[in-house]
């Protein structure tokens, strides 16, 4: 698996040193409009316009992909102790004399006696 991330990243090293290398020279400027929060800039390369771009879409790539493997890792967490709660139950229950467990079933059967089913129309079976 690693392989293919470094063949990927290779490949985009590869794209965007192509992209610059084309797109460099004196006539590739362009007017850079921030004025409500920065100020204006004129004539910036359009190869700096593109790096900056790209590198503020990683950083906030990675600050989403932290905020998700947090929430993940927390929710894995509390799964894991939520099956050894559970496990430990099954335990118990497992571990309990047969007795119990009979007399515990015969009180379920007279239970479910004693529920009249709706369908029935007031006669029992």
């Amino acid at each position: 698996m690693w392989v293919v991330r470094a063949v990927l990243v290779l490949l985009l090293i590869l794209l965007v040193v192509a992209f610059a290398y084309n797109n460099f020279g004196a006539d590739q400027t362009v007017d850079v409009k921030l004025e409500p929060v920065l100020p204006n800039y004129v004539d910036v390369p359009l190869v700096t316009v593109v790096f900056w771009s790209f590198v503020v879409g990683a950083v906030l790539s990675m600050l989403l992909f932290v905020s998700m493997y947090i929430k993940q890792s927390v929710l894995v967490h509390s799964s894991r102790k939520r099956i050894k709660a559970l496990e430990g139950e099954v335990s118990i229950l497992r571990n309990r004399p047969i007795e119990e467990s009979v007399e515990l079933l015969k009180g379920a059967d007279r239970k479910q006696d004693e529920l009249e089913s709706p369908f029935s129309g007031g006669q029992s079976s």
